[in-house]
């Protein structure tokens, strides 16, 4: 094999190598990860279980000779609020752990509240909202309407007003019932 081959790809092969070692670095660092956080969710599982069982002992003192166990007499069953309080704080381990979370059980009052609207930040709504109208009603969306709408969003820096309006673009793009601009420089 002549030099300049060899080192021609040489420095492919290292970089290749690297590569590949850098791959399975981060993929192992992962799964232990998930081990880690796997465990943590069993122990708590495995607290609760005994909390579930000790109040079913204490219960079953007071049972009737031919009662099979406490949850089967309605005795030891946990309360709606204690069930809630679990699931919320699975679900909360799940979402910290990166797993799938359907739903988290929270009240909606319990969510942030939101500032109101400045006279600015309405009429900035309103503009946009009639714009995103409009170009979503037409089916086409120019680099200059991009520029216009970002200005305006820009007032409504986030703002869950903002991110409606930007799924309702992004939605009907999807549905092919508006097409951007192939020359805009993303979208708003």
């Amino acid at each position: 094999m002549n030099t300049q081959v060899f080192q021609g790809w040489l420095p492919s092969l290292t970089t290749a190598v690297g590569c590949a070692w850098g791959c399975w670095l981060a993929v192992s660092q992962a799964q232990q990860f998930q081990e880690q956080r796997v465990e943590q969710l069993t122990d708590e599982v495995g607290a609760l279980r005994r909390a579930l069982e000790s109040r079913a002992h204490a219960a079953g003192a007071g049972l009737m000779v031919g009662a099979s166990s406490p949850v089967a007499s309605g005795q030891g069953r946990l309360s709606g609020e204690e069930l809630e309080a679990m699931a919320l704080r699975v679900a909360t381990l799940l979402k910290a752990s990166g797993g799938p979370v359907v739903g988290t059980g929270e009240p909606e009052a319990s969510a942030p509240s939101v500032p109101e609207l400045s006279s600015e930040q309405r009429e900035s709504a309103t503009r946009v909202g009639t714009m995103v109208d409009r170009v979503v009603s037409s089916g086409r969306m120019t680099a200059e309407d991009v520029l216009e709408i970002r200005r305006e969003l820009a007032h409504l820096r986030g703002r869950p007003e903002a991110d409606e309006l930007r799924k309702k673009l992004i939605v009907a793009i999807n549905q092919d019932r508006l097409i951007p601009a192939p020359d805009a420089d993303g979208l708003p």
